[in-house]
């Protein structure tokens, strides 16, 4: 999997003006070789690979967005470093010991996030 995806990004970095029906012809392409590399191993039940040709297989046509929409990243780095500081939060405070205080810890984490995403001060109202 990981060849498709370095040749997709690439041919990106070659390719950074390409109008959508280039971007579509590669996708097309990428795509058939991903699907190559799903069904080697989806049916080999024993094989240890088998778990992630079916999740490949499941998920193909989300694997090369990227190549389709422009500015679209590559990978899912932004969303794992915003979630990173509360999973050090939950960690080192205890508040996910009991039911309630993981709720109350991901309710004020979210309320907090979505206050800064609209650049709202909490403390002084809407």
């Amino acid at each position: 999997m990981r060849k498709p995806y370095d040749d997709a990004q690439g041919w990106l970095m070659e390719h950074p003006e390409t109008a959508p029906p280039e971007r579509q012809a590669e996708y097309k392409e990428l795509f058939a070789r991903v699907g190559v590399l799903g069904r080697q191993y989806a049916l080999s039940y024993e094989h240890p690979c088998c778990p992630l040709a079916k999740r490949i297989m499941r998920r193909q046509d989300e694997l090369l967005q990227f190549l389709l929409v422009p500015n679209l990243p590559p990978d899912n780095c932004l969303a794992e470093r915003s979630l990173r500081p509360l999973v050090v939060i939950r960690k080192t405070s205890g508040v996910s010991r009991s039911d309630a205080g993981t709720k109350t810890s991901l309710t004020w984490a979210s309320s907090f996030s979505t206050w800064a995403a609209r650049d709202q001060n909490p403390f002084i109202g809407a």
